[in-house]
């Protein structure tokens, strides 16, 4: 099949999309919680407004991020960044209702700066979970939040300065069913009374595969319901990040050449598709299997550098030059990664 539109592009399916949404608002409605778009994960100017109308509000980390949040007229910001500047705290002109610090020295330079925002901080809880090491917010000595003993060392030991404190925020699953949400709450439930009893909010970040079709949605209700019941002053959020996507877009790029086995696409591991030499992510290809097949390939990028491998595939049929390939379930992160090296442009969102 050849594109009647140059390639690279992505296309959007909108109906996809506004399943995916409307079965968020179903959870957040029945389950009163809050479930928070993360901007990092996708930021189409086009799209976030209707993001935005389904959803409670966004996650953000950036002045960038802030803007295109208040655009799509999101309803609660929160923010969360791994280090904070002095100057960027102070600038902040747009209202941020939570805020998180992501170390105890951070908390201690800002937390009495007026910053009008309800103030949390990130915790590491160091569970040992099934997550692949390059996103493993778990685990110890890692720089993405505080260890979960030393937080309670110091909230025990110096009260006075945390007598603001509002929220904790974690971020602990990748891709997880309700098993892993479970044994968050689990931990919750195992930390001091006086730390809960002050908590006005949580926010339990992303992995969460909210849209995924086997995900339980009732044994979610009853976790939730169950932390409602001993915590009914706590608010929940949630920022499933990909789950808002899953499912929504492809990815299409064009067969330029074809040396042996080896296949030249116009698009690169270095521009657009930065998740696969970032983490190593085997990306799912259509008119592809796993079973071997007379059709073998290593798809390779257009870009000057030897290491620019997407990755091998077996085919369902031969590829000949100009035919189309197509990277499936490619909306979540891919295009907010973008980079134009080599000169090469920057993918069109078409929307079906």
């Amino acid at each position: 099949m050849v594109s009647v539109t140059p390639t690279p592009y992505f296309v959007l399916d909108l109906k996809k999309l506004e399943q995916n949404l409307t079965k968020l608002h179903q959870i957040e409605q029945q389950n009163a919680i809050k479930i928070l778009h993360t901007i990092k994960s996708f930021n189409h100017p086009k799209i976030l407004p209707l993001i935005n109308q389904h959803l409670s509000g966004s996650s953000v980390s950036s002045p960038l991020e802030i803007k295109m949040a208040n655009h799509a007229q999101s309803r609660h910001l929160h923010l969360y960044a791994p280090a904070y500047s002095e100057a960027f705290l102070e600038s902040l002109d747009h209202k941020i209702d939570t805020l998180s610090f992501n170390s105890l020295t951070q908390w201690r330079r800002f937390c009495k700066l007026p910053l009008n925002a309800s103030l949390g901080i990130r915790i590491n809880p160091e569970l040992h979970l099934p997550i692949p090491s390059y996103c493993n917010p778990n685990l110890s000595g890692g720089r993405l939040g505080v260890p979960i003993q030393l937080f309670l060392e110091s909230f025990q030991r110096e009260p006075k300065i945390f007598e603001n404190l509002a929220g904790i925020h974690l971020h602990s699953l990748f891709k997880s069913d309700t098993q892993g949400l479970a044994l968050l709450f689990d931990f919750l439930y195992n930390q001091p009374a006086s730390l809960l009893a002050q908590l006005e909010w949580i926010n339990l970040g992303g992995g969460h595969n909210f849209t995924h079709p086997l995900y339980d949605t009732h044994h979610f209700g009853e976790l939730i319901q169950e932390f409602h019941t001993r915590y009914p002053h706590i608010q929940l959020y949630f920022e499933p990040g990909e789950a808002v996507l899953q499912q929504t877009g492809q990815f299409v790029a064009t067969v330029l050449d074809i040396i042996g086995e080896i296949v030249i696409l116009d698009t690169s591991t270095e521009t657009h598709l930065l998740d696969v030499a970032i983490i190593h992510q085997r990306l799912k290809i259509k008119n592809t299997q796993r079973e071997q097949t007379p059709y073998f390939y290593q798809l390779t990028g257009n870009s000057c550098l030897q290491g620019d491998i997407i990755g091998e595939y077996f085919f369902k049929s031969p590829l000949s030059i100009g035919d189309l390939v197509i990277f499936e379930d490619m909306m979540a992160y891919t295009m907010v990664k973008m980079t134009s090296f080599n000169g090469m442009p920057l993918p069109e969102l078409i929307i079906k």
